[in-house]
């Protein structure tokens, strides 16, 4: 593959999609270009193991993403759990079951990855089918469907 002799094209490929992923997932601009960097430098550091008969170059790039995503929850995590003495309290805690909150973030959690998505796209970020496709790089037939066998899993997951 000639690209892999030119970081500075790979760089110029991948970066709008690199950051475009990690922004959608922790809605930090800032934070976004940081791990997006930190995701590059891993890459060029690790570009002489890349065997392209394994996978292709973005499903590399991708999997180094989501791997260096889950890196950055965990250290945040890590941070939180210094503030264990502080009560965190939403505004509108009154307003749902606590039970229920739990029951739905765990179904959540069994999802595949994609279906995950498009449901916190569609009810956390109030995208559109349209907007969740367009956005994942799917068909919105493809989205359609994901859509409604997360919400048919959910449903069977917890009772409503």
């Amino acid at each position: 593959m000639d690209i892999l002799n030119n970081q500075e094209e790979i760089y110029e490929q991948f970066r709008p999609k690199v950051f475009s992923y990690l922004y959608y997932k922790i809605n930090d601009y800032y934070e976004a270009e940081d791990i997006t960097e930190d995701v590059f430098l891993k890459v060029f550091k690790r570009l002489d193991t890349f065997d392209e008969t394994k996978s292709s170059l973005n499903t590399w790039i991708f999997n180094i993403t989501k791997n260096t995503l889950i890196d950055y929850y965990r250290t945040k995590k890590d941070s939180l759990e210094l503030l264990d003495n502080y009560e965190y309290v939403d505004e509108h805690q009154n307003d749902v079951d606590p039970l229920m909150v739990n029951d739905l973030a765990n179904a959540l959690d069994t999802l595949p990855e994609l279906q995950k998505d498009i449901i916190v796209l569609r009810y956390y970020e109030n995208y559109t089918l349209k907007e969740i496709a367009e956005k994942l790089s799917i068909s919105y037939g493809v989205c359609k469907l994901r859509h409604n066998e997360a919400l048919n899993s959910l449903k069977q997951k917890i009772s409503l």
